[in-house]
């Protein structure tokens, strides 16, 4: 079980006891309700989950930063409340090497930004047609054990909201960086689709494997 009140949470247990945990973030204007499956879906037995929502409502649902290009402090005041629930979640037993990031559209944004600025490594982090907002001297900023981290990003080429040149632009500097990233270019639009599903989970169990080694 895990406490906070830092965000509005769902925690969805591993059908298989385990210190293993993914934080999943939705797109802007979406919320925790559609991943309320996501542990059938994915179809880890091993890894526990915390949905999250955005704090700022959002149309019908909630976003985690501003429209372009107002984007940068949200994305800073985010980046302080995740590394906050971090602090708790490692008070609570969760070690950050252990802590998988799952986020989609503007959650990918998220997610790579505290896989860039978390100073520990963190188990992975796993981006779904999503981009970057690369701060000035971010390259330096890399603290040797976030570049631990292991990446994944999946693009659709038919994205009409978030180009997949853009996107796999960002993953090269990510690469130039010295950062292990795996980059799927795939036949789809601005979704999720279940096509994914199974390289997602191979890449996770892959990482797995390797974490259960150290």
């Amino acid at each position: 079980m895990i406490t906070t009140d830092l965000f509005k949470h769902k925690f969805i247990p591993a059908k298989k006891k385990s210190d293993y945990l993914m934080i999943v973030l939705h797109g802007r204007g979406d919320s925790i309700r559609p991943f309320r499956q996501f542990d059938d879906e994915l179809n880890i037995p091993e890894m526990n989950y915390l949905l999250l929502n955005a704090p700022r409502k959002f149309m019908t649902g909630y976003t985690w930063y501003g429209e372009p290009p107002y984007q940068a402090n949200g994305v800073l005041k985010i980046r302080e409340k995740l590394f906050t629930l971090l602090n708790e979640l490692e008070n609570q037993g969760w070690k950050s090497e252990n802590i998988f990031f799952f986020g989609f559209s503007q959650g990918c944004l998220i997610s790579a930004d505290i896989g860039l600025n978390y100073p520990k490594q963190l188990g992975g982090v796993v981006g779904i047609s999503g981009y970057f907002n690369f701060y000035p001297r971010w390259k330096n900023n890399l603290a040797d054990d976030s570049k631990k981290t292991p990446w994944m990003f999946t693009h659709g080429h038919a994205d009409d909201i978030l180009p997949l040149p853009e996107t796999k632009y960002g993953v090269e500097k990510l690469k130039s960086a010295g950062l292990k990233v795996e980059w799927v270019e795939m036949e789809k639009k601005h979704t999720l689709e279940v096509e994914e599903y199974p390289l997602i989970r191979k890449w996770v169990r892959n990482q797995l494997s390797t974490l259960s080694k150290n």
